[in-house]
């Protein structure tokens, strides 16, 4: 029974809070709370670049993911936007933290199917595993410091039950001591030396800047982050007219005709020096 075996793991971790792999032993606990096929375990501070503690990605292909996630398009990752505004501990699912058409966006449809068969799992990275549901243990570590636990399950075999997700929302607390314990043995050192990566906010400032005008930057930006033109207005107060003539002026000033083309403009500029 999956309850016996968790608290057989559970009583292993506590007697291995300060070792290196701990992250490595959670996941592995997780597993009988929810089965899963992959976990990739991140650290948050702010604006600076995520610290990856671990993952079981084994093909070469997925490791690079891992990397190109970490490098750049973290920024556009719903977990990294939710933890800049404040996230609490808890289970979230992927979707529930994304904008209202970040998985309908045309760019979102788009990347996936670009040469490579990318496929974004609550973000855009190339090389991430195909056809993954993702859900994300949310735990603070120190105040501006979160961990993100991600866990993955292949969308052929069903999906994850609500059932499974309370299991992990009652482990939270422990998986928060474990945690902690982690990160004051080996985590905090490290993350706060590395600053704030000014060059994806630099990216965000200056995308577009020398054709739009800031209105229509705020609109391509909102865009970007997988906002629909419905909440765009709301966000910003204007008219659903006044975002669609916003919209239409900047794909024409950036030359392009899609969010796909808008997603492309914008990695490019993450990736010049």
């Amino acid at each position: 029974m999956w309850t016996t075996d968790w608290y057989q793991e559970l009583g292993s971790l506590i007697d291995h809070t300060e070792d290196e792999d701990l992250p490595e032993r959670l996941v592995h606990a997780l597993a009988y709370l929810m089965p899963f096929e992959l976990a990739a375990v991140f650290v948050y501070r702010g604006r600076s670049r995520p610290m990856n503690v671990y993952d079981n990605f084994e093909l070469a292909d997925a490791k690079k993911g891992i990397a190109a996630y970490v490098e750049n398009t973290y920024v556009l990752n719903p977990f990294y936007q939710a933890q800049l505004r404040g996230i609490a501990d808890g289970v979230y699912r992927i979707r529930d933290l994304a904008p209202d058409a970040f998985f309908e966006s045309e760019y979102y449809r788009s990347y996936r199917a670009m040469p490579n068969e990318s496929e974004e799992i609550g973000y855009i990275t190339e090389d991430w595993p195909l056809g993954m549901e993702e859900i994300d243990i949310a735990v603070t570590l120190e105040p501006g410091v979160v961990t993100e636990i991600s866990v993955y399950r292949s969308r052929r075999d069903r999906g994850f039950r609500d059932d499974e997700l309370a299991r992990l929302c009652d482990a939270v607390p422990v998986i928060a001591a474990l945690l902690g314990k982690y990160w004051e043995a080996h985590g905090a050192a490290g993350m706060q030396a590395s600053p704030p990566d000014s060059r994806v906010d630099d990216a965000f400032a200056d995308f577009g800047k020398e054709v739009l005008t800031d209105r229509e930057r705020e609109v391509t930006q909102m865009i970007l982050r997988g906002h629909s033109s419905k909440s765009i207005c709301f966000n910003l107060g204007i008219s659903l007219g006044t975002v669609k003539t916003h919209r239409k002026n900047a794909y024409a000033k950036l030359n392009i005709s899609s969010q796909s083309e808008l997603l492309s403009l914008f990695l490019q500029s993450l990736q010049t020096p």
